[in-house]
């Protein structure tokens, strides 16, 4: 059985490094999805070997499968995958550790401890935040929030935990008009109501406009961005963070993709404050590049975290050591601190602080391009980010539909202050200025193509 398996190992191995091999020439987004229909097969009564399955597998998968792993994907803030973070996600899926307790795996509990330790000092928080590992940014979201919902509440002597919803006193949300869909969802789930939402307008930069925010008090949750879903604009964070730390307020920090500003002495303007933010959210798979099923949760107050979330058992044996599952809603997981960990030693701060502000070069540069080819520059690059359009919403669609088909270089369509645009994400560490100068070109002869 072992020789089967090593061997099973070697064939897999392989198939990889003919993927990464060939990363560059293929097609960014495949013209052809036609051997997804091989997959359209009843379930098997009977199984197959698993040579056989991983053979199949590769076949498919290595022909249809988008090369976000590349340097010319600028869809969605997908971040790449740096080698380090690679090569720890197959220990961690040969380890196979589930990372709940402390007497689960004393190893993946020492590694988020370390992790925490490490981030924290990076970005600048304050000494003694706590972070829990989740599946993204949308989990880490739902995590902060249910500690600040608690909090809140229990300011105004009410106990969520032994009386519930149903005869809650309210608290008022504060958040900006272009907030992440997964904020919103996370208060739903939460149980807040359109009610309980009060939604602040933003200026033609997507920046909250101060003059509308609200009188805040200890019954209001604010809820702000480091990094504008489309444009990667930031909210005054510091000055809302006094606003909110003044009036007794809970406020969070939505920063998916931005939060990573603060490891960068050049960007780390952008999140000046963020040390005053009750809890804060990011993604190590985004900017840092450090593989998908990776967001991060801090937060300042240990106690609101681990109690809005703590699960109890008979059979769970809490001890004085860290137990990972305290900080995040799920128990079963895989080990993402060790990915986590293995890019940060690669990397230290001098090279976490080099690849972000490579992205932020790349993203600059892009754009001056674009520019010079005929498109419109929304607003001015802003970290990572950045909207073009062209004259007409109609020609705007034509061009990104040309650059979407070629195969060269794939990015997204969206909509900014009720016009499309197309919209660039620098978020890859195998991005290159050869990669951004080819797909520069492909946009030149879209617009030229769309004006004939």
């Amino acid at each position: 059985m072992n020789e089967k398996y090593i061997d099973l190992l070697h064939q897999t191995t392989q198939y990889s490094i003919n993927y990464i091999k060939n990363i560059d020439t293929m097609e960014v987004f495949p013209k052809s999805l036609k051997e997804l229909n091989h997959l359209e097969q009843k379930l098997p009564q009977k199984g197959f070997e698993a040579k056989e399955v991983i053979q199949f597998l590769n076949h498919i998968g290595a022909n249809t499968t988008t090369a976000m792993p590349g340097g010319r994907y600028y869809g969605f803030v997908n971040g790449g995958l740096l080698p380090v973070a690679h090569a720890a996600q197959w220990l961690t899926d040969t380890w196979n550790q589930s990372s709940a307790l402390y007497a689960m795996s004393p190893f993946t509990s020492k590694l988020e401890e370390i992790c925490e330790m490490w981030l924290v000092e990076l970005l600048g928080l304050q000494q003694g935040t706590a972070a829990g590992f989740v599946t993204g940014s949308s989990n880490a979201i739902l995590c902060a929030l249910a500690a600040a919902r608690n909090t809140l509440y229990q300011k105004q002597g009410y106990d969520i935990i032994q009386k519930g919803m149903k005869n809650a006193p309210q608290i008022k949300v504060v958040f900006s008009e272009d907030i992440h869909s997964t904020v919103k969802s996370a208060l739903t789930i939460l149980g807040f109501g359109q009610e309980d939402m009060i939604m602040i307008p933003t200026n033609e930069y997507g920046i909250i406009d101060l003059k509308y925010m609200p009188t805040l008090d200890s019954k209001t949750l604010v809820i702000i961005q480091a990094g504008n879903v489309n444009g990667g604009t930031f909210d005054s964070i510091d000055e809302i963070c006094n606003l909110a730390n003044k009036a007794g307020a809970w406020i969070h920090i939505d920063g998916a993709f931005g939060l990573w500003a603060a490891a960068s002495k050049k960007q780390k303007h952008w999140t000046e404050g963020i040390e005053k933010a009750d809890s804060c959210s990011t993604d190590a798979h985004k900017t840092l590049n450090a593989g998908y099923d990776c967001g991060i949760v801090f937060c300042k107050h240990r106690k609101a975290l681990t109690s809005a979330l703590m699960t109890n058992g008979a059979y769970i044996p809490y001890g004085e050591q860290r137990d990972n599952m305290l900080y995040t809603t799920e128990m079963s997981r895989r080990a993402r601190s060790i990915a986590v960990w293995a890019v940060l030693k690669h990397l230290g701060k001098e090279g976490v602080e080099q690849l972000i502000d490579s992205l932020c070069d790349y993203a600059e540069y892009f754009a001056q391009k674009l520019v010079k080819c005929g498109f419109h520059l929304v607003i001015p690059v802003c970290f990572n980010q950045f909207l073009i359009q062209c004259d007409t919403d109609e020609n705007t669609k034509k061009v990104l539909q040309i650059v979407q088909n070629s195969g060269v270089c794939w990015c997204g369509e969206s909509i900014w202050k009720g016009k499309t645009v197309i919209r660039i994400s620098i978020c890859s560490h195998a991005t290159t200025y050869e990669d951004i100068d080819k797909s520069v070109s492909v946009f030149q002869k879209a617009i030229h193509q769309i004006k004939q």
